[in-house]
């Protein structure tokens, strides 16, 4: 049987969920036999087996004191050559992903970019700029999880263009969720700049009458901003770590997942939603309306324009509840058709296999 291994050192929980989904389904649906690679504390469910490697690794793509620790990265090499692994799959970005494609051997190896182009203002953007051109140089395919940015990649790193994919982001899918009719829009995910937090105020003061709960951690350069929301009487504040439990609640008890980016490549919290039965309202930014089937599974505004995100808001919240719950369960097939990991095996086997 071929095998294959799916690596991610990340320690964010949407890397390994979409990792630890497709180990699970490929073992159920293919004839290939994966093995997995991940970090040592892993914070999504994962069944272990000898198939299953967790290790002591650096937890961020940066290079910190554990990424020095040759002596568990030589040992991950030589355990991965011992196995003859066909193909070896790198979900997220990694200083240790580098020397594994160097003596990957016969291995054939995919890396996927989730940020073409980073976005302007995170603390991260010259690392992810530096390790994007890093990775172009020794990974075998490029995989992008979106088509609007192939191009870009493709003109931005000098990379071939048979050698850049596109695969469509997955996630594991749990059965419908019935809504709540609790009037409450939700706003998820770390407050960077490129997230649209000075958005998100003015549409939070343009619908004093909208319940609105923000969760996510702060970056320093929002901290200023978030103050002001925390100051905002309709608004619910967290940013605490929120567990698993804690964030399947926050969707389950909003009506409206808002994504007011001021820029994006593609985003996760909308298929988290779709996961909840949750619609959508984003603006047109990025490969996000790739996302949303306009006026089904939510809606699209014009980038920026706050004033009629704000009125596309009051609006919605208005929908009787047989048009509320209709949307609600197009947004939930919408998106297990479109994302969940039991449908996205045959997707990636066929990459695998071109």
């Amino acid at each position: 049987m071929r095998k294959i291994l799916l690596v991610t050192f990340s320690d964010n929980a949407d890397h390994q969920d979409t990792l630890f989904g497709m180990y699970e389904e490929i073992k159920m649906q293919s004839g290939w036999d994966p093995y997995l690679l991940c970090i040592k504390t892993p914070k999504v469910e994962l069944k272990q087996s000898d198939h299953t490697w967790l290790v002591d690794c650096p937890e961020r793509p940066g290079v910190t004191k554990k990424t020095f620790n040759l002596l568990l990265l030589v040992s991950i090499i030589h355990r991965i050559h011992r196995e003859h692994f066909e193909a070896i799959y790198f979900e997220s970005l990694h200083t240790w992903n580098l020397p594994i494609m160097m003596m990957a051997g016969k291995a054939k190896t995919y890396q996927v970019i989730h940020e073409v182009i980073p976005h302007e203002g995170d603390s991260q953007v010259k690392m992810v700029d530096l390790m994007n051109k890093a990775v172009v140089k020794f990974a075998d395919t490029i995989v992008l999880r979106n088509k609007t940015y192939i191009q870009d990649m493709i003109d931005r790193y000098g990379i071939s263009a048979n050698r850049v994919k596109y695969l469509e982001l997955w996630r594991r899918y749990p059965a419908y969720t019935a809504p709540v009719h609790s009037g409450r829009v939700l706003f998820f995910g770390r407050i960077n700049p490129y997230k649209g937090a000075d958005n998100l105020l003015e549409i939070v003061r343009l619908c004093p009458d909208i319940q609105f709960d923000v969760i996510g951690r702060v970056d320093p350069q929002m901290q200023g901003i978030v103050e002001q929301l925390a100051k905002e009487k309709n608004v619910k504040l967290n940013n605490d770590y929120v567990t698993d439990e804690e964030m399947r609640d926050a969707f389950i008890n909003c009506d409206w997942t808002i994504v007011p980016y001021n820029s994006a490549s593609q985003s996760g919290i909308i298929i988290d939603a779709y996961k909840y039965s949750r619609p959508v309202i984003a603006f047109a930014v990025g490969a996000i309306p790739e996302q949303v089937d306009a006026g089904k599974s939510g809606y699209l505004v014009e980038a920026g324009d706050n004033k009629k995100f704000a009125e596309k808001l009051k609006e919605v919240v208005k929908l009787n509840r047989e048009k509320y719950d209709a949307m609600s369960r197009y947004a939930y097939q919408y998106g297990c058709k479109k994302y969940a990991t039991s449908g996205a095996v045959e997707r990636f086997v066929s990459l695998l296999e071109e």
